[in-house]
């Protein structure tokens, strides 16, 4: 715990309000950074903590900035309309990116030390070892800024670590474009670092950095440098598609399935439970969240989909209960209560590069590449391939495989970013939120202000750094 201190306490420097005050007053078990950073000890100890701000980042928000705003659920008597009516402030849940920063300053700490140790205090370390620490820190501080650029756009940008009261502890946003460009450097340099023998699912590996260049790439429509970045995940030969009758496996073993480049550890003994699970069911109490009607009369008319009654729970006549991340229990679901609830979250599996494969074939002019690579995911679901004539034009492919992207990453976290990516927010949500909008008897405005796109930032951020500006209309 003595270890931890110093990465807990100095990274949340960055966003904490009245930090100078906490500062001075010092703890007998503070240690400065310069104390810590000694040895090869103190870098996974360093990691560890990196790996455990991401998981605060994902506790609570991974469903509301993935999921909640999107087509795939409504709420019901329990939730809020804050998500699902479009109607965010600067007081909902999911719009504090603190734990992001917190994260981002773990990182950083790790970037500055790692050298300072193999040069000065264990010179023996192996380099190559070295190498691939650096990798992890790199690529979760371009993982993080990614999330945070995509739901706020712009951001203020650290690239070294907050350590000292005398610092200025303010930033402005920096731009949209020049953090995604800085993401995708740090990612480049994270890339040559890595090594692709070295670590496991739960970890940064080589692959889950090509899988976050080939989605970065994906953002800036740069579909050429994301094929790249897929035939060199490819020619990993690590990954393969998990057969239909383990697709499971993903969700509560992925350590046991080769389908999985990254996914988050979580341990409720060691974690405490995953907040997320009383959103979308836990224990005996209703969740926050429905499955939007849509999608459950598709899974409940097309039983051939095997994905279906393994995502949502349809014995549940509330429609509130999403099994996904469960393991089965017999012929009805027990869910844990939500203080021991371990929910694995995949950030990259390889459905999800296939079908942004899909997607960049479509981009380039390739409809065969484009129709395999779909057709790849809709079969392992137990569906009839789509024939070469089923989709006579560059749409009709887009939105199917947009489509099969949300039944296949169902409450993973993708779709909002999918619809963004794509232009589509505004096309696919307006008559739900229109819909929505009639049956609470508001003025059917649909989606309204376009700049509604990007979340709000939360008041309690805005009010710790005086420099930042909110995001117009909010």
């Amino acid at each position: 715990m003595k270890k931890l201190f110093i990465i807990f306490s100095l990274s949340a420097l960055v966003t904490a309000p009245g930090c100078k005050k906490f500062l001075n007053e010092k703890p007998q078990t503070e240690i400065s950074a310069n104390e810590f950073w000694k040895s090869e000890d103190d870098i996974k100890t360093g990691l560890a903590a990196m790996y455990d701000g991401l998981q605060d980042c994902f506790n609570n928000d991974y469903v509301l900035w993935g999921d909640a705003r999107t087509d795939e659920v409504w709420r019901n008597q329990y939730g809020v309309d804050d998500h699902v009516m479009n109607a965010l402030s600067a007081t909902s849940s999911g719009t504090n990116w603190s734990n992001f920063y917190e994260t981002i300053n773990r990182a950083n700490l790790a970037i500055k030390y790692i050298p300072i140790i193999k040069n000065t205090y264990q010179t023996g370390l192996d380099q190559k070892v070295v190498n691939n620490y650096l990798a992890q820190a790199y690529a979760t501080r371009s993982f993080a800024y990614f999330w945070i650029v995509r739901l706020w756009g712009a951001a203020p940008l650290w690239l070294s670590p907050y350590e000292e009261i005398k610092e200025e502890p303010f930033k402005e946003r920096t731009s949209a474009d020049i953090i995604l460009d800085t993401i995708y450097n740090d990612l480049q340099k994270a890339a040559i670092l890595s090594d692709p023998k070295s670590g496991s699912v739960f970890e940064v590996t080589t692959g889950a950095i090509y899988s976050m260049l080939m989605d970065v790439s994906m953002w800036k429509k740069d579909y050429t440098s994301a094929l790249n970045w897929f035939n060199k995940l490819e020619a990993l030969k690590k990954y393969k598609i998990e057969p239909t009758a383990t697709w499971k496996n993903l969700f509560i073993d992925p350590a046991s399935t080769s389908e999985s480049i990254w996914s988050l550890n979580w341990d409720w003994t060691v974690d405490g439970g995953a907040s997320l699970s009383s959103l979308i069911g836990a224990g005996d109490t209703n969740s926050d969240f429905m499955v939007e009607d849509s999608v459950w009369n598709y899974f409940t008319s097309t039983t051939a989909d095997i994905r279906g009654p393994q995502s949502i729970d349809f014995a549940v006549p509330q429609h509130d209960k999403f099994n996904k991340f469960y393991a089965p229990t017999g012929t009805k679901q027990i869910y844990p209560n939500h203080t021991q609830a371990n929910i694995l979250f995949p950030l990259y599996r390889l459905a999800d590069i296939y079908l942004l494969r899909a997607e960049v074939a479509n981009n380039l002019d390739d409809p065969i590449n484009a129709l395999k690579y779909l057709n790849i995911i809709h079969q392992r679901a137990g569906l009839p391939a789509y024939s070469d004539t089923t989709f006579p034009d560059k749409v009709s492919m887009e939105n199917a495989i947009l489509e099969e992207r949300k039944l296949e990453l169902y409450m993973e976290a993708k779709r909002w970013f999918d619809l963004v990516r794509t232009d589509k927010v505004v096309e696919v949500m307006d008559p739900y939120l229109k819909y929505r909008q009639e049956l609470r008897l508001s003025p059917q405005i649909g989606f309204g202000d376009i700049r509604k796109i990007l979340w709000p930032i939360n008041r309690n951020v805005l009010n710790a750094n005086p420099k930042l500006v909110q995001n117009p209309p909010y």
